[in-house]
Formats: C-alpha cells, sequence, structure tokens
C-alpha cells in the first residue's frame, strides 16, 4: 500500500517535474520556418529553472533594488511574489538566434540581411538596458508562442503559473539566462494563486538605501502616475525636436 502523501512530500517534487514538462513544450513549440527541425538549425530557446529559496531571494533583492532605482513599485511587488511561489521557469531568445529569412519587412527593413547589419551596433550597446535588442519580430511571436505553450502545460497539470518580464530581467543580470530577452514563468501548487489579487506595496523611496543595478533606465525623482506603479523614466540620451526644413 502506498503510504499517505503530504503536501509538503508532494509540493516541491511536482511542481519541479511539470517545470520540466513546461520547458520541453517551449521548446517544441512551432517556430517560423521550422528551422529548429525541419533544416537542422540549432536551438535559439533557452530554457532554465530555478527552485531553491536562496536562487529566489537573490532575484528579489535585485527586483527591489531596481524598483529602488526605477521609483516603481511593482518591482518590489514581484520581489515578494518571487520569494513566495515554488519554482520559476525562464524561457528566452538566446544571444545566438537566428532570423527565420522570411525577407517579411515586419521589422522596417527589406531584408533580414539588412536587419541584422543595420541593427547590429544597438545590440553591441544593450548591455546597460534590461534586455538587448532589436531582435526578430518573429522570432518574439515565437517566443510567446513558446511561453503560451508553457503556460497552457502548467495549467493542464494544475499548477499555478504567472508570465512575468521584470523576474526575467533580474534573472538576466544576474547572469541566471543568457537570453536576449525572457519571460519568468512563477509556479506554485497552493490552495490559491500566489500572484493572484497581490496588491502594490506602499514604498517610500525616499527612504531606501538599495545599491544600484547598473541597468538603465531610471526613475526621474518626483514624477508618477497610476499610483505609483509607473513612473516616467530618463531617457538614455536627449530627446531633441526634429528640426524644421
Amino acid at each position: 500500500m502506498t503510504p499517505a502523501i503530504g503536501y509538503d512530500d508532494l509540493r516541491a517534487e511536482t511542481v519541479l517535474q511539470v517545470a520540466k514538462l513546461m520547458a520541453a513544450a517551449a521548446i517544441t513549440a512551432p517556430k517560423s520556418g521550422g528551422q529548429l527541425f525541419l533544416a537542422g538549425r540549432h536551438n535559439f530557446m533557452e530554457t532554465v529553472i530555478i527552485a531553491e529559496p536562496d536562487e529566489r531571494a537573490q532575484l528579489a533583492a535585485w527586483l527591489r533594488a531596481r524598483g529602488a532605482e526605477r521609483r516603481e513599485t511593482i518591482w518590489f511587488r514581484d520581489a515578494d511574489v518571487a520569494e513566495a511561489v515554488d519554482a520559476v521557469l525562464f524561457v528566452g531568445l538566446r544571444p545566438d538566434w537566428y532570423p527565420p529569412n522570411y525577407d517579411c519587412g515586419a521589422c522596417g527593413y527589406a531584408t533580414c540581411a539588412e536587419f541584422l547589419h543595420a541593427t547590429k551596433p544597438l545590440r553591441d550597446a544593450s548591455d546597460e538596458l534590461e534586455f538587448a535588442g532589436p531582435a526578430c519580430n518573429l522570432r518574439d511571436i515565437d517566443l510567446g508562442i513558446a511561453v503560451g505553450s508553457a503556460a497552457k502545460t502548467a495549467a493542464l497539470h494544475s499548477i499555478d503559473c504567472r508570465c512575468q518580464t521584470r523576474v526575467a530581467v533580474a534573472a538576466r543580470k544576474l547572469g541566471v539566462i543568457t537570453a536576449d530577452h525572457a519571460v519568468a514563468l512563477s509556479l506554485s501548487m497552493t490552495h490559491k494563486s500566489v500572484g493572484f489579487d497581490r496588491r502594490l506595496p506602499e514604498v517610500d523611496f525616499d527612504a531606501l538605501d538599495l545599491p544600484g543595478t547598473g541597468t538603465l533606465p531610471i526613475g526621474v525623482e518626483g514624477a508618477a502616475r497610476h499610483g505609483g506603479a509607473r513612473n516616467r523614466q530618463q531617457p538614455r540620451q536627449p530627446i531633441r525636436p526634429p528640426e524644421s526644413s
């Protein structure tokens, strides 16, 4: 007879197993051109799972530091979620992604080669930003499909899942992932979803003493809107009006 399975015994192992199935779903989700398999090209999707409390605590600490310099309370809310969930699956575009060579024009350039050549300086100068870019529009769609397939897998196995980008930024800046940009799928197995109906915390930004993250942009002091969830950010370069002819 199988002994009774307690909640604590079931929780961590089950969430981790489902996270692996979600990673598989992200990898096998349809990609533009079918190049992952039909053309024998390499996998450009990155999948990483973290579950240890100390790893999630590091993500949370970075999120709070980033929220302080952006003067946005939503980063603090996501930090609380990162500490409360059981595991996080990251799905992103690896730095060695390649376009599907459709020459579709969705990026504003006539060919994929023209896009890669024209935007390379911007990608090379993206280190101080949260994500690196620009990226191919079709590959962004592929990433969205992969994340959707992973989230569907979580739902099929009754694991609560919340898709987040700010947690993925923290993972990228801490070296947990290498993806140019990614989405974090926060996973939990509780009687109520960890991320459901979670309110924004009250934060006194001027009283905080948190380290900087070396990431741009940063918030404009004293400027806030939408109850402090969003704050106007300082431009990386001065925005000048177009010259009149």
